[in-house]
């Protein structure tokens, strides 16, 4: 593995490194690993979504970038965009940081929409010549060229009485008010949410304070990446608190991803969950949510994350020069109070042929013959045997990704530490979830190296990165009278050169 050097991770993009990052692309291009279905970096690496949002007719999505390789350098804005959020084309270089404000990086934010004009607040990640940090939020928006255009002062400043962690904006309307919110850590180290106010987009701006969350003083060290969404009459809070500890099966991840249901009090500067906070994944690799701004679906949210984490390494694609994926889109609703997360409805286009299906347990066709296709989409409902048991990319005596569910214990379990390539071994390599009321159906999205199970039509998700090698490439079922089918899985996004 290379070693870099801080003058290497401070490399800005220009239009000179363009056959450079060409023949990068050609090269990772190449690699087993990427993917067919999801977005991925055109080059080097990709972590938190930003400015995911609906306009102009069309999907976007913008991705942290540092163009050059596999390790978290001088932070670009990478620009993606869909009609149907299945099939994505690369645009290419959105932002850079060339600002005072930004010149260490051009942080995560969010987007905003208004009169026909695209805005994103975002956090401009600035260092002195003592390499102190100095964060402050600025706004950009979508100029005539489909470029960033940006302000030349930051919209908020750094506040007083919090580290040098201040972060993330969430950039959002509410009864006829522009609002912020932030994630921060205050001078004791502890998380906490901060929430601006003003009359006016470009100016105005004034801290209201601290966002209380009913019951709860603070979360962890630090709050990254907030979010708020209305779905129907409740408020979904969204963040990724770091430093939380492990409680049993939950929290197992280095850091982790959660959410509360529940009221927003805009006058006391309260959010009144109807419950405890849950983890938005029980898988290992998902993290830096965040909710698209849109008016497409009036019935439901749409999220996307970062299939990764911060301070994890994935090394078959990390030796290759690149690392990342973003997730599938999923579609937000409530029920009972929990939130529910689903494939988007659009994916259904991604199904091609039926390669195996089986009917109360019995096989009705199978074109499969115990080969596990490198993409897949594999559906399973109503299981009643005792228990059921996959294996996907199994070799020999040894599992793959095993998928088990125990019917009497009502667990599902998920195990990924028999592959030859392993990665972030010391948080775990099995992930369990206790199922309240059992097992109704599983639907598993695989794409080379990750997979996706929705369990109970999204009562719970589990997202993983998984890099099995050509002689990991057999697929073992057992239980009794299960339906399962398997479908192959539509190449729908090229990986094509765009910067």
């Amino acid at each position: 593995m290379k070693t870099w050097t801080l003058k290497e991770r401070r490399r800005t993009l220009t239009e000179d490194d363009r056959h450079e990052l060409q023949k990068l692309h050609e090269r990772i291009s190449a690699s087993a690993w990427r993917a067919t279905y999801h977005v991925q970096p055109v080059t080097g690496l990709m972590n938190d979504p930003n400015g995911f949002s609906w306009f102009g007719g069309k999907w976007h999505l913008f991705y942290q970038w540092f163009p050059f390789g596999a390790v978290h350098g001088l932070k670009h804005w990478y620009h993606v965009e869909s009609d149907d959020l299945v099939s994505w084309e690369n645009k290419g270089l959105f932002m850079k940081p060339d600002l005072l404000y930004d010149n260490c990086g051009c942080y995560s934010g969010s987007a905003y929409t208004e009169d026909g004009t695209t805005y994103f607040a975002y956090t401009g990640n600035n260092k002195d010549v003592f390499n102190q940090r100095h964060p402050y939020q600025v706004l950009s928006w979508i100029d005539e060229n489909g470029k960033a255009e940006k302000l030349d002062h930051p919209l908020i400043p750094h506040p007083d009485g919090y580290t040098e962690h201040v972060r993330d904006p969430k950039l959002f309307r509410h009864e006829g008010k522009y609002y912020i919110l932030l994630g921060a850590q205050d001078q004791e180290e502890h998380g906490k949410f901060l929430l601006y106010s003003s009359d006016e987009l470009k100016q105005g701006w004034k801290m209201e304070g601290e966002l209380k969350v009913r019951g709860y003083d603070h979360f962890g060290f630090m709050v990254e990446c907030p979010d708020l969404e209305k779905i129907g009459d409740d408020w979904v809070l969204l963040f990724s608190p770091q430093g939380l500890e492990q409680e049993g099966e939950h929290f197992a991840n280095k850091y982790n991803n959660v959410y509360f249901v529940g009221k927003m009090d805009f006058d006391n500067l309260e959010f009144i969950p109807n419950g405890p906070f849950a983890e938005l994944d029980r898988g290992f690799d998902f993290y830096a949510a965040q909710c698209a701004a849109q008016d497409r679906y009036d019935d439901a949210g749409v999220l996307c994350a970062w299939m990764g984490c911060g301070d994890y390494s994935y090394p078959a694609t990390d030796e290759e020069d690149w690392s990342g994926l973003q997730t599938l889109p999923r579609e937000l609703s409530i029920k009972d109070g929990k939130l529910l997360q689903k494939p988007a409805r659009s994916l259904e286009k991604i199904r091609g042929r039926k390669l195996f299906e089986a009917k109360d347990g019995s096989i009705v066709s199978d074109t499969m013959h115990g080969l596990m296709p490198r993409t897949a989409v594999i559906r399973l409902d109503d299981p009643e045997s005792e228990s059921i048991q996959l294996n996907l990319f199994a070799h020999s005596r040894w599992n793959g990704l095993a998928i088990s569910y125990d019917k009497f214990r009502r667990r599902l379990t998920v195990d990924r530490g028999d592959f030859i390539n392993q990665c972030n071994e010391e948080y775990g390599t099995s992930r369990t979830i206790a199922l309240e009321n059992g097992l109704s159906s599983l639907e598993i999205y695989v794409d080379r190296s990750s997979a996706e199970i929705f369990v109970n039509d999204g009562e719970y998700v589990l997202t993983m990165r998984i890099f099995p090698t050509a002689q990991e490439n057999l697929i073992r079922m057992g239980g009794k009278n299960i339906d399962l089918v398997i479908y192959e899985a539509l190449p729908v996004t090229e990986d094509t050169f765009v910067i």
